[in-house]
């Protein structure tokens, strides 16, 4: 006959997984990873709404051909061999994008780096140490300090 399963056991299971390294974050630590974090997001979506979205406007004539017979020569014509303005902020659009998922991925794969850890850690004391009236501050200490 088997054994119920330890109550322990279960609870671990539940648990939510913690990436490597952040366990021993200070709590405003933690909440200044996640406005990096947040903030990352935030700035890729502005880019590609002011930046990437009007390059594709106007980049749009040579989508088009590309839709409809693609070849890579015809690819690295419009977009390598005729550079323009558009073409440089798809590209900058599209390495920002790379950029910030890498490394976010490597963060939940491996999570923060020793220097990570101790940068954060310097900055939130920083922050603390500002005014009471500074925006980060009161973000910081207003969701630490549950009243």
């Amino acid at each position: 006959m088997p054994l119920p399963p330890d109550p322990s056991f279960v609870e671990e299971k539940k648990a939510v997984r913690v990436p490597p390294g952040l366990e021993s974050l200070s709590p405003a630590a933690r909440r200044l990873l996640r406005l990096y974090h947040g903030g990352s997001f935030v700035f890729l979506g502005l880019l590609w709404l002011l930046v990437g979205i009007p390059s594709l406007w106007a980049l749009r004539a040579d989508l088009l051909r590309l839709w409809q017979h693609f070849t890579w020569t015809g690819l690295r014509y419009a977009l390598f061999y005729r550079p323009s303005w558009p073409t440089f902020g798809l590209l900058l659009c599209v390495s920002f994008t790379v950029g910030i998922l890498v490394t976010q991925s490597r963060y939940e794969l491996f999570g923060l780096y020793p220097f990570e850890r101790q940068m954060l850690e310097q900055q939130s004391r920083w922050i603390l140490s500002l005014p009471a009236w500074h925006p980060l501050r009161r973000w910081l200490v207003c969701t630490l300090d549950p009243r």
